[in-house]
């Protein structure tokens, strides 16, 4: 390693060359563990039916209830006071899901969504995102970390043979209480 240095030093860099060198090695070899979850953002599904992460109840349920055979309240006005936030699901017609389930935080917004695809819909692993990039894509997972704005979230499919059967979105922003 001594003789790298040097003749790095020869051939006329700095001192602090070695030192860049070995910084640069570095983030060669891990950018395939940080990219995985950092560059996921470019090509990974935002939205089931459009419900993203963040969005508000009340957009939420537009959306939905016009893609519904019936919605549920999974929790009620008293647990929705108490628990700061809102569950509901809807039994869907005319769409690739079955159904759709959220729940919101304190301030009306979703913090996780997740759709149950209809047997024969499946989605392909690779239609949600670059399984490239995902921190895991085994034959029946694939899980992405996106970094947003707000805080992130995760993308979650599940399935067998490489097709997803529930997928699901987890907020990974902290909130302070």
């Amino acid at each position: 390693m001594i003789n790298v240095f040097s003749s790095i030093r020869r051939a006329g860099l700095p001192a602090a060359g070695p030192a860049l060198v070995l910084f640069l090695l570095g983030l060669v070899l891990l950018s395939p563990f940080v990219n995985a979850q950092t560059r996921a953002g470019s090509r990974v599904s935002d939205s089931i039916l459009g419900v993203r992460i963040g969005t508000s109840l009340e957009d939420a349920e537009k959306k939905l209830e016009k893609l519904s055979i019936t919605s549920e309240h999974l929790t009620d006005k008293d647990e929705d006071q108490r628990e700061g936030g809102a569950k509901r699901a809807w039994r869907l017609k005319g769409t690739d899901y079955a159904s759709v389930a959220l729940q919101t935080d304190e301030k009306g917004r979703v913090v996780w969504v997740t759709g149950f695809v209809r047997p024969s819909k499946e989605l392909l692993f690779s239609e949600l995102g670059d399984t490239s990039r995902a921190v895991r894509a085994t034959d029946s997972q694939a899980i992405w970390n996106v970094a947003t704005p707000n805080g992130g979230y995760r993308l979650v499919a599940k399935g067998e043979n490489g097709r997803a059967r529930v997928i699901y979105m987890i907020s990974l922003a902290t909130q302070a209480k």
